[in-house]
């Protein structure tokens, strides 16, 4: 469980920075580009952007709790907190892209259903598969635990 850190029967995952960080990064030094070029205009836009990548990468969250017997995840900074009974999850996917024979996207989706429609949640996206393929044993280590 390299992936969660446990507090009682709630596994909480631990913060994911370098997505974020790599992309506050880019967007810094198109920031700093725009004024250099005397085009503030792009330099707000951007700086703004930015900060809206920091608060979206300090409010994301993904936690198991096992004493409620649900997941709850918040991966976007606009959409609500998604919160899936045990019971209703179908399977996960590892999913990925790839071009030129390079990994560039890994992200992990729950399905599940919900009012007799299958829903998707997204649980974590990184640059690799095997971070997300290290994350999924993670879950179903935990959820395998407690019997489910």
């Amino acid at each position: 469980m390299k992936s969660f850190e446990q507090d009682g029967n709630s596994y909480k995952m631990k913060p994911q920075y370098m997505f974020s960080i790599l992309l506050m990064g880019g967007l810094a030094g198109l920031f700093i580009l725009g004024f250099v070029i005397h085009v503030p205009a792009l330099s707000w836009i951007v700086g703004i952007t930015a900060v809206l990548v920091g608060i979206q990468m300090m409010t994301k969250s993904f936690v198991i709790d096992m004493d409620r017997k649900e997941i709850r995840v918040k991966l976007a900074l606009l959409r609500p907190p998604v919160t899936v009974s045990l019971a209703d999850i179908d399977h996960f996917e590892l999913h990925s892209v790839s071009q030129l024979f390079i990994t560039i996207n890994a992200s992990l989706n729950l399905y599940y259903y919900k009012d007799g429609k299958e829903k998707i949640a997204p649980l974590a996206q990184g640059f690799t598969v095997r971070s997300m393929q290290r994350l999924l044993n993670d879950i179903e280590e935990i959820i395998g635990r407690h019997g489910y």
